[in-house]
């Protein structure tokens, strides 16, 4: 449990690390058409993590018997043990570092928006997509499903070990 703990505070403070990065390079801002492909690479993160975890865990147990299920338990519990830490990170980020976030990516997707035809419905959509509630719950669930797939996939990278 204490490695789950260990890789879910290192998972949150990347990804922090990672949302500052996207803010400096100006993501949030100037090319903020780029965000989503930023915001997909975040899963690298991810996988990166948890695979780690899985490797530092396996070493550190290694008397016991490691299959899938064993596995996907531990990365699976890390992402869960995660969640909260990014919630509290993005809430710190999004009010103290870049409060303007969700209103410059409004602003951009109304630029977009107002110079295609027809697309009146997703200025409405937009306005209550980035409201922080909604924008916060959308990123719970990306990083949910993210961290499930990971934890489904990392441990077919393994071999069954029997000590």
């Amino acid at each position: 449990m204490k490695t789950e703990f260990k890789y879910a505070a290192i998972l949150s403070a990347l990804l922090f690390v990672w949302l500052c990065l996207e803010f400096w390079i100006g993501f949030h801002d100037r090319y903020v058409d780029y965000l989503p492909l930023t915001t997909l690479l975040t899963s690298l993160v991810w996988a990166v993590g948890l695979y780690w975890e899985i490797r530092e865990k396996e070493n550190t147990h290694p008397a016991l018997v490691w299959n899938y299920g064993r596995r996907f338990r531990t990365a699976f519990l890390t992402t869960i043990l995660a969640l909260p830490m990014l919630l509290l990170s993005r809430w710190v980020f999004y009010d103290w570092i870049n409060p303007q976030f969700l209103n410059t990516v409004l602003t951009q997707g109304k630029a977009w928006a107002s110079a295609q035809n027809g697309f009146e419905s997703s200025l409405e959509m937009m306005e209550d997509y980035f409201e922080m509630k909604a924008y916060q719950t959308a990123s719970l669930v990306f990083n949910l499903v993210t961290g499930l797939i990971f934890s489904l996939l990392l441990p077919t990278f393994f071999r069954k070990k029997l000590y």
